[in-house]
């Protein structure tokens, strides 16, 4: 599952972390490398198994791990800090963040943080605190005499801690701070010494602050700040990101102080972040795959059937146009499916090399009539030739969605800007989603309205749209970044309100190379179909319309309606030359239907139609043995057939014939 692959690189990506998946009875259906690492299981033994494994006896005995996870689904989110034991019977102090996943599994992602190394630092700040505590006795029993060297010592200790410190007087005032705290606060030393410490807080905190630390200066005692509620931190920059604070007084010559060790929790917060983002996609992705496959069908049965009416109707043009529209809506249905299949990136793409000046030229020239005449657009090409490598009808789509997006940001009119030029990324300038290589980048600027910088984040997310109800359906920027990042780049989008939008879409970049100019070559005539065909689909209304695809063109069409009485035809000796069968039909398959025929005929060439969106075990095919996705128009069609036909009367002909 493309949920629990993300898992696997998320866990990765974080040292000391193990992601798991729970079913909802919270038996162990996904076990990672890092868990196996972590935990001792191997993946075989751990699989099946309850997670209360991970507990200890007596806590699983007293149903610990049952009343934990019935929290998190009331909750919607349980986060914890207990012991969890290894396989070896150790045990280790650990944060588990408990997430309910969506429907239709209803189970639960599991992720474990080991907290040896923090309770070890925070056992080393507590002994820090009680050094520091022996230090400031020290202190005031010498007084002047060893101030100087206790001081000294005082500080040498706080500047090592590895988290941010942050002492402050009764007053707020921040008296020392350490080289951690001027890292993770973007302020340097002097900005900080001598300023309230409101200012390290976000500003809708900070009529609070001021009581909760009298409170604790009328209570003073180690503990940790906030119990129970979410904190943040300010950075000079503005940004804000979560903290944990430990607080610890400390008395002084100078009086009573607050001693805060602050933890930045940024990095957990974002892993949790994407974990939800995985299971939105993973759950769109499902509904996705599961009803393509029958929305495709029913597609293929209305093209073929509007195609056939279509040669009927030709000497009626109204009609004929009627029918044309009809075609275009079905195709348009077929194009809303692929939109969602490459947000949840389970379209199967089609790579090849592209000429991006030519595919440029040809989307301008349909863009000049689809946008209208309010808007001038503007293409900009690199000298010398711009190749990528992905898939182009996919690619038009993108440029297609972009340029409608930047018409609907630009009512009153305004310039479209497409631009297609060579990028380098640096390593500098390199990402988790973007790698450092050479890219074509194609960039798609308007002069429009522009997006608030409150609703950049969410451009991406499915669904989420800023037009009216009917004018949009929320699926053209994530379908593009979809596609971008399954064909190896990425996209960025940057936009100023009141000035206009730029997306830029980065693609692997493709080597340029002198190609033989094909076009200019006269095709040769094309000759009346024959052969014999056994066509087997077990839709009724597909198997109707395309064996009249075939037969009207010339070919002896056999149609079965299941694999296994295909099979008998072709055991029986029956005369054929190809076969074109669906791929999911009940029984036997067609891919299983080839693999027994190829047994029995190897020469057969067999052509596998298909309405779903990935399909597994199809990538060691023989050469003879093609896939044509669903929807198709009938030219594909004969265009296929023929050519395996041809292929498969060569491949008879004996040598030297």
């Amino acid at each position: 599952m493309q949920e629990d692959a993300l898992i696997d690189a998320l866990a990765d990506a974080l040292p000391g972390c193990a992601a798991i998946r729970l079913a909802p009875d919270g038996r162990i259906i996904h076990w990672t490398e890092a868990a196996q690492r972590i935990l001792g299981h191997a993946e075989a033994t751990a699989l099946g198994q309850h997670v209360g494994i991970l507990y200890a006896p007596e806590q699983a005995a007293a149903g610990q791990p049952w009343r934990d996870l019935e929290q998190a689904r009331r909750r919607g989110r349980l986060v914890l800090e207990s012991s969890i034991c290894r396989q070896d019977g150790s045990c280790f102090w650990a944060q588990s963040t408990i997430l309910p996943q969506p429907e239709p599994e209803a189970g639960f992602a599991l992720l474990l943080r080991d907290l040896t190394e923090q309770r070890r630092a925070i056992d080393a700040l507590e002994a820090t605190r009680r050094e520091l505590e022996e230090r400031v006795t020290e202190l005031t029993a010498l007084r002047r005499q060893q101030r100087g060297a206790g001081e000294a010592r005082f500080r040498q200790v706080v500047e090592a801690a590895p988290n941010a410190m942050v002492m402050i007087n009764a007053a707020g005032l921040i008296e020392m701070v350490n080289a951690q705290a001027e890292r993770v606060f973007g302020y340097p030393r002097a900005e900080m010494l001598g300023q309230p410490v409101e200012m390290l807080v976000p500003a809708r905190y900070r009529h609070h602050h001021p009581g909760l630390r009298g409170a604790f200066m009328s209570d003073p005692r180690s503990r940790p700040m906030g119990a129970g509620r979410d904190l943040h931190g300010l950075r000079k920059d503005g940004s804000e990101f979560p903290v944990e604070i430990g607080l610890n007084p400390i008395e002084t010559e100078d009086g009573p102080m607050v001693l805060s060790a602050i933890l930045d929790l940024s990095a957990r917060v974002q892993l949790e972040a994407l974990l939800r983002q995985a299971q939105k996609m993973e759950a769109v992705g499902r509904l996705t795959a599961g009803v393509a496959h029958d929305f495709n069908n029913l597609l293929q049965a209305m093209i073929g059937s509007l195609e056939m009416l279509k040669d009927r109707v030709q000497s009626d043009p109204k009609s004929e146009e009627l029918v044309e529209a009809s075609i275009d809506a079905a195709l348009r249905g077929a194009r809303l499916t692929h939109h969602l299949l490459a947000f949840s990136r389970k379209q199967v793409l089609r790579p090849s090399r592209i000429e991006i000046a030519g595919l440029l030229r040809r989307t301008v020239s349909m863009l000049e009539r689809t946008l209208g005449p309010n808007i001038r657009i503007r293409a900009e090409e690199e000298q010398g030739g711009l190749h990528a490598f992905a898939d182009a009808a996919q690619l038009e789509a993108c440029i297609l969605n972009l340029s409608i997006n930047a018409r609907d940001a630009m009512p009153q009119g305004g310039t479209l800007t497409i631009r297609a030029q060579g990028c380098h990324i640096g390593p500098e300038a390199a990402t988790e989603t973007l790698p450092a290589g050479d890219y074509a980048l194609l960039a798609v600027e308007d002069t429009g309205s522009g997006i608030p910088p409150e609703l950049l984040d969410k451009i991406f997310e499915p669904f989420f749209t800023t037009k009216g109800v009917g004018e949009g359906s929320g699926l053209g920027l994530p379908m593009v970044l979809g596609y971008a990042r399954q064909s190896g780049g990425d996209v960025r989008v940057t936009s100023q309100p009141g000035q206009g939008t730029r997306v830029e879409l980065f693609l692997p970049r493709s080597a340029s190379v002198d190609l033989d100019r094909a076009a200019d070559r006269q095709a040769a005539p094309v000759q009346p179909a024959q052969g014999r065909v056994l066509l087997v689909d077990d839709a009724p209304a597909v198997l109707q319309t395309l064996g009249a695809f075939l037969s009207g063109a010339g070919y002896q069409v056999v149609r079965v309606g299941s694999g296994d009485e295909a099979l008998r035809l072709v055991v029986a000796g029956a005369k054929l030359d190809c076969v074109v069968t669906d791929y999911a039909m009940p029984g036997m398959s067609g891919v299983d239907l080839l693999r027994r025929i190829e047994t029995l005929r190897p020469e057969l060439p067999g052509l596998i139609v298909t309405g779903y969106p990935g399909v597994e075990n199809l990538s060691d095919l023989p050469p003879h043995i093609q896939i044509l996705r669903k929807p198709f128009l009938r030219a594909e069609l004969l265009r296929r057939v023929r050519a395996l036909v041809t292929e498969g009367r060569l491949a008879l002909r004996p040598p030297g014939g």
